[in-house]
C-alpha cells in the first residue's frame, strides 16, 4: 500500500512540475520555450473547447503579411506563419479564411495536406478535402509527419528537405482533438541548426503527446507570434512576408468576414 502511495505520489509531482512549465498567456492559451542540447522550440497549447477564444486562418485579402503584421491586424494572442507560398505570396495549397475559400491556388505535382478550423474544433488531415460547414479557415501544409499517434516513417521529400536540420513550423493535435499546438523550431544559429523533419515528427509525438500533426513551411518564414511579439529568432534576421497564417483570437475580437473584406472579394468576382 505504501509503495503505491509513493508511486501516486511521484505521478501528482511529475504531472504538477510538467504543468507548471507552462506560460498561462490568457484563457485557453499557453505558452512554452523549450531549450535543450541543440534544440530550441517555441510552443502554444491552445484549449479548442474554451469559448474564450477561435482559432482563424487567413483571408485571401490578409495575404503576404509578415506574422507580427498579421498577428497586430488580428489582435491576435498567438500565430504562426502557415503555408509554402510563391513569389506572389500565393500559398501553394487550398486556403479558407473567415469570407470563404480563396479564390486562387496554386497547384503542386504533390499533394498537400490541410489544417482546418472551425468553432471549438480542428482536424488535421494528409489530403485536401471538400471544405466542410463547420470550417471557418484552413491551410495547406506538407507532409504530414504524426498520424493516429504513430510517427510516419519514411517521410518524403529530398535529403536537403528532409533529412537536413532547418527552422520548421509544425501544427498538431491531441489524441482526443481538444488541445492544438502552434509550434516553431529554430535553427540555422551556432549551436542550433534546426531539426529533420523526422526529429520535428518524434518531438511532436514524445513531447507533446500527439496523435496528428503536420508540418508547414519552414526556413526564414518561421515565426511566432506570443503576447505582442515575435519570442523566436527567424533566421534570416527580419520577418519574412509569408503567403498565409494562423491564428489564436480572443472570442470577443474574432471579427468574422468582415464587410470590407467581403466588398473586395465581391468586386474582384466583378471584375
Amino acid at each position: 500500500m505504501l509503495r503505491r502511495s509513493l508511486i501516486v505520489i511521484a505521478f501528482l509531482l511529475a504531472t504538477a512540475a510538467s504543468a507548471a512549465d507552462w506560460e498561462r498567456v490568457s484563457p485557453g492559451v499557453a505558452y512554452k520555450h523549450i531549450r535543450r542540447d541543440t534544440i530550441d522550440v517555441y510552443v502554444t497549447k491552445i484549449d479548442l473547447r474554451s469559448r474564450a477564444i477561435r482559432v482563424i486562418a487567413t483571408t485571401e485579402e490578409e495575404k503576404g503579411l509578415t506574422v507580427s503584421e498579421f498577428a497586430k491586424k488580428t489582435d491576435a494572442i498567438v500565430a504562426i506563419n502557415a503555408d509554402y507560398f510563391n513569389e506572389q505570396s500565393q500559398p501553394l495549397g487550398l486556403s479558407m479564411g473567415a469570407c470563404g475559400v480563396w479564390t486562387k491556388g496554386e497547384k503542386l505535382g504533390r499533394k498537400q495536406g490541410l489544417v482546418a478550423v472551425g468553432r471549438r474544433r480542428a482536424e488535421i488531415q494528409a489530403r485536401t478535402m471538400i471544405p466542410k460547414r463547420w470550417m471557418t479557415g484552413a491551410v495547406s501544409g506538407w507532409p504530414m509527419l504524426v498520424s493516429s499517434c504513430a510517427v510516419l516513417a519514411d517521410l518524403p521529400g529530398s535529403d536537403h528537405f528532409t533529412r537536413a536540420p532547418h527552422p520548421r513550423t509544425a501544427v498538431a493535435l491531441s489524441k482526443d482533438g481538444k488541445t492544438m499546438y502552434f509550434v516553431a523550431a529554430d535553427g540555422r544559429k551556432e549551436g542550433v541548426p534546426g531539426m529533420t523533419l523526422p526529429e520535428l515528427a518524434a518531438f511532436l509525438r514524445e513531447e507533446l503527446g500527439a496523435c496528428a500533426a503536420m508540418n508547414l513551411d519552414g526556413g526564414g518564414s518561421t515565426a511566432m507570434w506570443v503576447d505582442d511579439e515575435i519570442v523566436n529568432r527567424p533566421s534570416d534576421g527580419p520577418e519574412r512576408k509569408v503567403g498565409n497564417h494562423l491564428a489564436v483570437v480572443a472570442a470577443r475580437d474574432y471579427r468574422g468576414c468582415d464587410i470590407r473584406d467581403r466588398t473586395k472579394r465581391d468586386q474582384k468576382k466583378k471584375d
